[in-house]
C-alpha cells in the first residue's frame, strides 16, 4: 500500500472538538451520542465538498463529546474516501507514544494512507487529573514523549530509557503505518523553542494566527523550514497549519451577527477565569473585520481575502476552521462546510496557484 501523496496545492479543512455546550439563546444541549453522529456527517460533507483535512479535538469533559479521537476517526474513514482525518490536537503529555502510535498506525491502515497525528502539551488540566500526569511538569514530559514517537516513527524496534514511562528495550512497535512513516504535526504557539524542535524532528506544525500575532509567526515559519532543510528533511515533512473559528454565509454581516453569541460565550467563559470583562459586540465586531484576526465569519468573498491575506504574511500550506464554538448549530456548520469546500476552497487554490505561477 502507498500512502496518498501530499498535495501540492494549498489544502483546507475543518477541525471540531465535538461541542456540546448549550446554545447562547435557547439552552438547548446536545447530547453526546447525537453530537458524535452529527460529527460523522460534517466529515462526510467535508469529504464529499473536496475539503483536505478533518481533525478532531481531544478534551475530556462534558462540554465537549470527543475523548477518544482515534475510534471516532475510524469511524469516519469507513464512510470517507479522499480526506485526511487527523487529531487537531491529542494531549500526548498524558497518553502512551506506544500506544498512540499503534492507534494511528492502525487508522493510516484502514483509511489507506489518510491518517494524522497531531500532538500538543495540553492546556486543560482534565487529562492531567484522569490520567495521573503533573501539570506543572507537562512541558518537560511532552519533549521525552515527543522524542519517543519520533524514534518509534523512524524504526519499528526501539529502545527508551524510560525518563517519562516505563523503560522498553529494543521492543518492536506494530502495525506500521503506510509506507513505513506517519503524518505527525506538533502543535505549538509562536515560539521559537517550539518551532526549533519540530524542525529537528521534521514535524509539521499546527499553530495559530491571532491579530498581531501573524507578524511575529513570519520569520518563526521561515526560520522552520530553513532550518527543517538543513537537517535534510524533505518539504513534504515542513508543512504549516495555522487556524480560525467562524462560519461562513451570506450576506456576510448576517453571518457576523449570527456567529456573535456564540463566541461571546465562549470566550467569556475563557475571560471569566482570568478576571477579564466579556467581549463586546464593538470589539467582536473590530476583530472580525481585522484582516489578521481568528475570527472568519463573513461572505466567501470575505473569507477568501482573509485566508489569502494571512497567506501573504506567513506563507502557510494548510488553513482550518473550527465551525463548532460553543453550539453552533449543525445546520449552520453544514452550511459553512459547504461554502468553505465549493467557493472558498477553489478560488483561494486558483489564486495561490496563478501567484506562484507568476
Amino acid at each position: 500500500m502507498t500512502r496518498i501523496p501530499v498535495s501540492s496545492d494549498f489544502e483546507v479543512g475543518i477541525f471540531s472538538f465535538g461541542d456540546t455546550y448549550p446554545h447562547p439563546v435557547t439552552g438547548v444541549r446536545q447530547s453526546a451520542g447525537d453530537n458524535l453522529q452529527d460529527v460523522l456527517e460534517r466529515v462526510r460533507l467535508a469529504d464529499q465538498v473536496g475539503l483536505d483535512y478533518f481533525g478532531l479535538g481531544e478534551h475530556h469533559r462534558s462540554d465537549f463529546s470527543v475523548s477518544a479521537c482515534s475510534t471516532v476517526l475510524a469511524a469516519a474513514a469507513a464512510t470517507t474516501s479522499h480526506i485526511r482525518l487527523g487529531t487537531a490536537t491529542t494531549v500526548l503529555t498524558t497518553e502512551d507514544p506506544v500506544r498512540l502510535y499503534e492507534q494511528f498506525a492502525t487508522l493510516d491502515l484502514l483509511s489507506g494512507g489518510r491518517a494524522e497525528l497531531g500532538v500538543g502539551s495540553g492546556v486543560f488540566p482534565e487529562p492531567f487529573a484522569l490520567f495521573g500526569e503533573s501539570l506543572d511538569d507537562k512541558d518537560r514530559v511532552f519533549v521525552d514523549k515527543l522524542e519517543l514517537l519520533f524514534a518509534i516513527d523512524r524504526s519499528d524496534r526501539v529502545s527508551y530509557p524510560g525518563t517519562a514511562r516505563p523503560a522498553i528495550d529494543d521492543a518492536e512497535v506494530w502495525p506500521r503505518a503506510v509506507g513505513g512513516n506517519l503524518s505527525i504535526w506538533q502543535a505549538t504557539g509562536p515560539t521559537e523553542r517550539s518551532f526549533t524542535r519540530a524542525a529537528r524532528l521534521g514535524l509539521s506544525v499546527q499553530t495559530a494566527a491571532t491579530g498581531g500575532d501573524l507578524q511575529e509567526l513570519a520569520p518563526l515559519i521561515d526560520a522552520y523550514r530553513e532550518k527543517g532543510r538543513s537537517f535534510g528533511w524533505p518539504e513534504s515533512r515542513l508543512r504549516v497549519a495555522i487556524g480560525g473559528h467562524g462560519i461562513v454565509g451570506a450576506p456576510g454581516e448576517q453571518a457576523r451577527s449570527e456567529f456573535f453569541p456564540h463566541y461571546r460565550d465562549y470566550v467569556a467563559g475563557m475571560r471569566a477565569n482570568r478576571g477579564k470583562p466579556v467581549t463586546t459586540a464593538e470589539q467582536y465586531a473590530e476583530r472580525a473585520a481585522d484582516l489578521g484576526s481568528g475570527i472568519f465569519a463573513g461572505s466567501p468573498a470575505e473569507i477568501i481575502e482573509k485566508i489569502l491575506h494571512q497567506h501573504s504574511v506567513v506563507g502557510h500550506d494548510r488553513h482550518i476552521f473550527q465551525v463548532d464554538w460553543r453550539a453552533v448549530p449543525h445546520a449552520t456548520q453544514l452550511r459553512t462546510i459547504e461554502l468553505i469546500g465549493t467557493e472558498v476552497a477553489p478560488a483561494v487554490r486558483a489564486e495561490l496557484a496563478l501567484r506562484r505561477s507568476a
